[in-house]
């Protein structure tokens, strides 16, 4: 009735692993693509003295793998080097601990957007995006570091004034010490007439006005260290932060899309037909500051300006437009009251500001009027379905809702690991129809192959 179970029976050859992967499994086009990659930067790191290192191309395949698969601890990693078929296949029946793949994570992956960028030309390759009409959001994520650390700009500024009054109270309480120095001294005083008192009571008052300064004098010194202390964690907390997390001092309080206040980073994406062109990593929560720096990131990582940039309110303000504008980039982006001042002008009900700043109204009479004509909803249309999708990509189905590493340069180490196995899959799943509908490219045609795909 049932087929034979033995969990015990021996095999005369060990099987092939390759053989037990599917055919068309994302780890068969990470493997190929990392073993066609250049990391002659980061063989170049390591030093020819000491026991041979593990290859870094192995190294890289787990994560970037672990990624896709949602396991990103070091730990977890290690445990599936020695559990997961496919694990075991990429890393060679090899198994590095988990501080091996821990330090090189950290020490290894310093120039880690070069092998972004390598994806991304494979994307390009593929014809699977370009640069032109670019859509950009932000979301915040979690940082790992606890609420309970986070220190305030408001309470700094409250620490300050407290320290400040504590001092003065302190040069109040000396100046009153001195006063009792002259009642006990008069005009006359041991260094001035060599008089030697005799008078115990005197003496004995004079040592411990003298105690009392001195303490006095050591408060003062702490407060002024306290200050200093204060004047440091402003400086780390910038002009453009209201806190900071003494855990992670790069993460800022903010609210989370989820409607929780929690220690975290603006993470801004660049994309096009779901596919991630650009990344960055921010402190500041205020999506209007970051446009440029995204912009930026985007053409450091393509080598190209878009044409067309579209985005929500959030970064509708006069210096984007202004910008945008300089750069000769077309905007499609609503400002704040873009959807009220519709409905008001639909109804006739619009009416000018007492004093309009004339060059942001020039911006929003531009914008009012391309978001109504038919190619501009089909771009805010295009933005929801380029971007959206891929923020729900990385949050819901890769579980990045919290970094786990700490400091802003290894979050955005981290981010770069998930967009890159963002754009695997996008990949995957561009090659399946490209082969379908039988496009001949070079690239597509050996791609497909290592997935098992044939052309139609």
């Amino acid at each position: 009735m049932f087929k034979q179970y033995n969990q015990n029976q021996l095999q005369l050859l060990p099987p092939n692993l390759s053989d037990i992967i599917n055919k068309d499994h994302i780890a068969r086009l990470i493997n190929h693509s990392v073993d066609k990659m250049d990391l002659s930067f980061i063989e170049d790191k390591y030093s020819t003295n000491g026991q041979r290192a593990y290859d870094p191309r192995m190294i890289l395949k787990i994560l970037v793998y672990g990624y896709v698969s949602g396991s990103r601890s070091s730990r977890k990693l290690s445990d599936r080097l020695k559990e997961d078929v496919v694990f075991m296949w990429l890393s060679g029946r090899q198994e590095p601990d988990f501080r091996t793949i821990s330090d090189f994570r950290k020490d290894k992956l310093g120039d880690f957007k070069k092998i972004f960028e390598q994806v991304l030309e494979t994307c390009f390759a593929l014809g699977l995006t370009r640069v032109g009409k670019v859509s950009i959001d932000g979301t915040k994520i979690q940082a790992n570091a606890s609420k309970n650390k986070a220190i305030y700009r408001k309470q700094l500024a409250q620490r300050k004034e407290f320290i400040k009054q504590k001092v003065s109270d302190i040069i109040k309480e000396a100046e009153e010490l001195d006063k009792q120095e002259d009642e006990l001294y008069g005009n006359s005083t041991p260094n001035r007439t060599g008089k030697v008192f005799n008078d115990k009571e005197i003496e004995q008052a004079m040592k411990k006005i003298e105690k009392q300064k001195e303490k006095l004098e050591k408060q003062k010194k702490i407060l002024q260290i306290k200050t200093q202390e204060i004047k440091a964690k402003e400086r780390k907390m910038r002009k453009d932060r209201n806190s900071f997390v003494s855990t992670d001092k790069d993460a800022t309080v903010m609210m989370m899309k989820e409607g929780y206040i929690a220690p975290g980073y603006n993470v801004q994406l660049a994309s096009k037909k779901q596919i991630i062109l650009g990344y960055g990593v921010h402190s500041d929560r205020n999506d209007s500051h970051l446009l440029k720096p995204t912009l930026k990131e985007l053409e450091a990582r393509t080598k190209r300006k878009p044409e067309i940039v579209i985005a929500d309110k959030g970064y509708g303000n006069k210096m984007n437009y202004r910008y945008l504008k300089k750069e000769k980039i077309t905007s499609f982006i609503p400002y704040n009251t873009y959807d009220q001042d519709r409905i008001l002008i639909k109804n006739k009900l619009y009416e000018r500001p007492n004093k309009p700043d004339r060059e942001l109204e020039r911006y929003k009479l531009t914008q009012l009027v391309r978001l109504q004509t038919e190619e501009g909803k089909q771009m805010l249309k295009r933005r929801r379905e380029d971007i959206e999708p891929v923020l729900g990509n990385l949050k819901r189905n890769l579980g990045f809702r919290r970094f786990n590493l700490r400091g802003k340069w290894k979050c955005e180490l981290e981010l770069g690991l998930f967009s890159i196995a963002h754009n695997f899959k996008k990949m995957q799943n561009g090659l399946k129809r490209l082969i379908e509908y039988g496009n001949d490219n070079l690239k597509v045609i050996e791609l497909g192959t290592v997935l098992g795909y044939s052309l139609a």
